[in-house]
């Protein structure tokens, strides 16, 4: 069995994030378009294998 590898230095960056789902590598965000609205400007990026977006 492989051990699974922490993916270092994925950075997005995009003027306007209007998706329902975000994947990096086997990484995968849905987005509640109800909850949360549309992203301006928006860096995604992954902490602690984890997609954030900001």
């Amino acid at each position: 069995m492989q051990a699974q590898k922490e993916i270092h230095g994925a950075i997005i960056a995009a003027g306007v994030l209007d998706s329902a789902q975000i994947r990096i590598a086997n990484i995968i965000k849905e987005i509640n378009r109800d909850e949360e609205p549309r992203h301006n400007q928006a860096y995604v990026s992954v902490i602690d294998n984890e997609i954030q977006i900001q």
